[in-house]
């Protein structure tokens, strides 16, 4: 792994992340006050994973990675770095509580954010089916 592979990773996670954010900006300045929180925030996974697939779509590519278990690998990590991203943002900058943080990943609570996170492990590799081949 080359200090330009990690570079590369990383400026995936950050886009991702930025898009994440900006998502969950749109979702509470239009969505919330219209449809509640928690339908906003069960709304509001579909286009989450949608901006996740399509920066994996453009994206991915030029990591080079050729094989299934490399994307899925890749997949894991930025949902780990997501959900950690979200930790941190909700702890730290919302000061949200940590009995609410967890909440947020619970779905017996009808809360999304797990099976999100889940979900964005297969963007990359999903994303790579769909590519063309180069």
């Amino acid at each position: 792994m080359t200090t330009t592979f990690i570079m590369h990773v990383a400026g995936l996670f950050l886009l991702v992340a930025a898009s994440e954010m900006l998502n969950g900006i749109a979702r509470t300045v239009f969505l919330n006050k219209r449809v509640g929180v928690q339908n906003a925030k069960r709304i509001s996974l579909l286009p989450a994973l949608a901006l996740c697939l399509l920066i994996c779509y453009y994206y991915v590519p030029f990591l080079r990675i050729r094989t299934d278990g490399g994307l899925l690998v890749l997949g894991i990590s930025l949902s780990l770095f997501m959900g950690l991203f979200d930790i941190v943002v909700a702890r730290f900058i919302v000061k949200a509580r940590w009995d609410a943080i967890l909440d947020d990943f619970d779905i017996r609570k009808g809360n999304l954010l797990g099976l999100g996170m889940v979900a964005m492990a297969f963007c990359p590799l999903l994303a790579s089916k769909f590519a063309l081949p180069s």
